[in-house]
């Protein structure tokens, strides 16, 4: 979470201070990149997933590793 607010200041703080950082591709990039941040951290993930009316990540999916077989997916 703290690593998402400072790129996010970072970001702000650039825009500001480089004349021609914003719109360019390194500012894409950065915004890019500090989105990637959300799938990461489980509170912001949560906030999606409530915006958006999806399972929120505490549910869990009950899987055996290994084989699959047909006939018993099938039933």
């Amino acid at each position: 979470m703290i690593s998402f607010m400072l790129f996010t200041f970072e970001i702000f703080a650039s825009s500001i201070s480089i004349d021609d950082y914003k719109y360019s591709f390194y500012f894409y990039l950065d915004i890019i990149a500090t989105l990637s941040i959300i799938s990461d951290v489980d509170v912001l993930l949560d906030f999606v997933a409530v915006i958006f009316g999806m399972s929120v990540s505490t549910e869990s999916v009950d899987a055996l590793p290994g084989i699959l077989h047909i006939e018993n997916a099938l039933n």
